[in-house]
């Protein structure tokens, strides 16, 4: 959740103590060759009790969702079409859960569309569905965490973790995945979908100690962005004008 994330489910356990214990590392949510920001973070905002270890991502609706780590699909759901700001709205979420080794797992929530069932192992990397707005949410994002297998729900406690080349990141970070491989094509945006224009979850209103004050693209992300944008649009100039030039030095002119 961006807002409220405290799901208070009769299938939840406790929260355990985190002390003493060493933080997995682990991939990206989402799918490769994109960038998204982190609109929430460990222990800020609504992510308290069994979400305080939780991130979101700022993302729209329709962004291809992958899991993290090889694992198995413990629970799914994703025939929900029902999304609001209000706690009531809780029970109505699409969600992932996928069981790793070590007795962890990850939970994703919000989804527009899931495409795995129960009892499906999954690879890393590989589609679990499309994020959106369903259930007990402000906005469109992911909201991910890991968590202990400690019950059969699906909002166990979650435990400090850290993502891969990244560690804990604070509220506005900008969290890329890994650049797609040689023989890999990036996941397409679920096709189609109306609610891709939908307004971007806003970042909680409610700031606590660690968590950066504005919302949005970090600081200089624009501009890096940018940068790799207008390099990318002259190398296809260059590529465009390099035939005319081949075809003028055959036609035997000089310069």
């Amino acid at each position: 959740m961006i807002l409220p994330t405290l799901f208070l489910l009769a299938s939840a356990p406790a929260v355990p103590s985190a002390r003493n214990t060493v933080a997995p590392e682990i991939g990206v949510p989402f799918a490769c060759g994109r960038v998204f920001p982190v609109s929430q973070g460990h222990d800020t905002g609504s992510h308290l009790q069994n979400d305080t270890y939780a991130w979101d991502f700022r993302m729209p609706v329709g962004t291809p969702v992958v899991s993290a780590e090889d694992g198995t699909v413990r629970l799914a759901r994703g025939d929900s079409t029902q999304g609001a700001c209000d706690p009531k709205m809780a029970q109505h979420a699409n969600y992932v859960v996928v069981a790793h080794e070590g007795g962890l797992e990850t939970q994703y929530l919000h989804f527009s569309a899931v495409v795995v069932k129960p009892g499906e192992q999954v690879r890393k990397g590989q589609l679990l569905g499309y994020s959106g707005n369903t259930g007990w949410s402000c906005g469109p994002h992911l909201h991910f965490k890991v968590a202990r297998a400690a019950g059969t729900g699906w909002n166990n406690p979650s435990v400090p973790a850290l993502i891969a080349g990244y560690g804990d990141p604070v509220r506005d970070t900008l969290i890329a995945a890994p650049a797609c491989g040689k023989n890999q094509d990036m996941p397409v945006m679920a096709a189609n979908d109306p609610r891709a224009n939908e307004p971007l979850a806003p970042a909680t209103d409610v700031l606590r100690d660690g968590e950066q004050a504005a919302g949005g693209i970090p600081s200089g992300a624009r501009s890096i962005l940018e940068k790799v944008s207008r390099t990318a649009s002259e190398s296809a100039r260059q590529r465009e004008q390099q035939p005319e030039a081949r075809a003028s030095d055959g036609a035997g002119g000089s310069r």
